[in-house]
């Protein structure tokens, strides 16, 4: 029976290639006949937009931490018990200027004011008593000299009835003694007047310090009362009413609402990019290198700047370039652009336009002077090169230099011509000279010019 088995499966073997063979044969001529596709069945649909230029701020990106612009730690400047605290004198709490934020009780200061009033009263009565003693003595020496004259007329007078014999000595020595009694009070009135003018300057100095006094304590006592010199959110809060302060002590801080500084870096590649458009300025630089950066001269140089929280969703906030620091960071290498923007708490929109508060995290883009670009969106850019639709509706790929990022487009200021089609689409194989079918993106195009207005 094996035997039987075997050779019956050499028999069938070579009839089931056979017909293997046909069955193929049959399959293979029943087929279609292959083809050949035209030419302008390989045509590639592409889309396009029109090159133009438009007058566009070449901007750079760079990001920095709101600190602002005055900090202040106000301490005391004169020592008592706190009379009186603000009730909203608390952490993150907002304060107009001149509101009176703390009052330090006054009672000892009024009253030392009053003695200084006292004093300069005084003093000034003593100066008036010089002045009219002065007066009174050189009236009275005037008087004394006058007498004086007389009585050595008198004197000679006498003297030459002496001689004659007419009258006896003794009324010469009596007029005598009348002459020196006026010389001698002449020369008391004249030694009084040489010493009143140190007692009225002794008196006038008095009176000075006692001004003083008076104006040192009219400060003490409006020393006792502490407003806020500018618009301020408060950051801390150390007193309480009914404490005893010293002279010094920390009462509270706060800082200004009125305006923000944040220190961007920005990458010194970039930068230099940007300074490019400060070409045609150097006497205005060389000025600014002399006499120190200010916001007017960043102003006249076209630098501007916006600022926005760097998640992106924020709106811009209009800021001011006020100085760049004064060294390269040494870790990242980065150039330290000072900007401000001027009423961060204005025109707040709740969870689409906050504030910008101490320590939050910030975008900043700084804008150049406008110049003419070529602006391409960033899709378009493949490795340093665009595809490009030339006369003969073909491909072309053209290799671009010194291209520059912002945002979602590329500004280019060579590699390109006026009017020239630009390929927006993913073409895959890119190959040059491969026929193309322009399809227009009008809407891509308009887009762009409203990006172009935008910056």
């Amino acid at each position: 029976m094996p035997f039987l088995k075997d050779l019956t499966l050499r028999r069938f073997f070579p009839i089931a290639i056979i017909a293997s063979l046909i069955i193929a044969i049959v399959i293979i001529k029943s087929q279609p006949k292959m083809t050949h596709e035209s030419s302008a069945g390989l045509i590639t649909p592409v889309n396009v937009i029109a090159v133009k230029s438009y007058a566009v701020k070449p901007a750079i990106i760079g990001f920095g931490t709101v600190e602002p612009d005055i900090s202040l730690a106000s301490k005391a400047e004169i020592s008592g018990k706190i009379s009186y605290v603000h009730p909203q004198l608390r952490n993150g709490a907002i304060l107009q200027k001149g509101t009176v934020v703390i009052r330090i009780d006054p009672e000892d200061y009024q009253l030392a004011l009053q003695q200084a009033k006292t004093i300069v009263a005084s003093s000034h009565a003593k100066v008036r008593e010089i002045e009219l003693q002065k007066n009174n003595v050189q009236a009275d020496l005037k008087l004394v000299q006058k007498k004086l004259k007389l009585a050595q007329v008198e004197l000679a007078r006498i003297e030459s009835l002496v001689k004659k014999q007419s009258i006896s000595k003794s009324s010469r020595d009596n007029q005598q003694s009348s002459v020196l009694r006026l010389q001698q009070e002449v020369q008391n009135l004249s030694s009084q007047l040489k010493t009143l003018p140190q007692q009225l300057a002794s008196a006038q100095a008095a009176l000075t310090n006692a001004k003083s006094l008076v104006m040192t304590q009219e400060l003490n006592l409006k020393r006792t009362e502490i407003k806020l010199p500018f618009n301020a959110r408060i950051s801390e809060r150390v007193v309480e009413e009914n404490q005893y302060i010293a002279k010094g002590a920390l009462l509270f801080s706060a800082q200004t609402t009125d305006k923000i500084l944040i220190n961007a870096q920005f990458s010194l590649q970039h930068f230099r990019s940007l300074a490019k458009g400060f070409r045609g300025n150097e006497a205005l630089l060389k000025e600014a290198f002399s006499s120190g950066f200010s916001s007017e001269i960043f102003q006249q140089l076209g630098l501007t700047a916006k600022v926005r929280l760097a998640d992106n969703n924020s709106p811009y906030w209009p800021a001011n370039v006020e100085r760049i620091s004064s060294q390269i960071d040494p870790v990242t290498r980065t150039l330290g652009i000072v900007v401000s923007v001027d009423n961060p708490y204005k025109n707040i929109i709740p969870g689409t336009n906050p504030p910008l508060m101490q320590g939050m995290y910030t975008e900043i883009m700084l804008q150049g002077k406008a110049q003419n670009f070529f602006v391409i969106p960033r899709d378009a850019l493949h490795e340093n090169e665009i595809f490009i639709v030339n006369k003969n509706a073909q491909l072309e790929r053209r290799t671009i230099e010194k291209a520059q990022v912002q945002g979602k487009m590329v500004l280019l200021t060579q590699g390109l011509k006026e009017g020239e089609m630009l390929i927006v689409s993913d073409v895959f194989p890119a190959i040059t000279g491969m026929q193309v079918k322009i399809i227009a993106q009008p809407e891509l195009q308009k887009n762009i010019e409203n990006w172009a207005q935008e910056q």
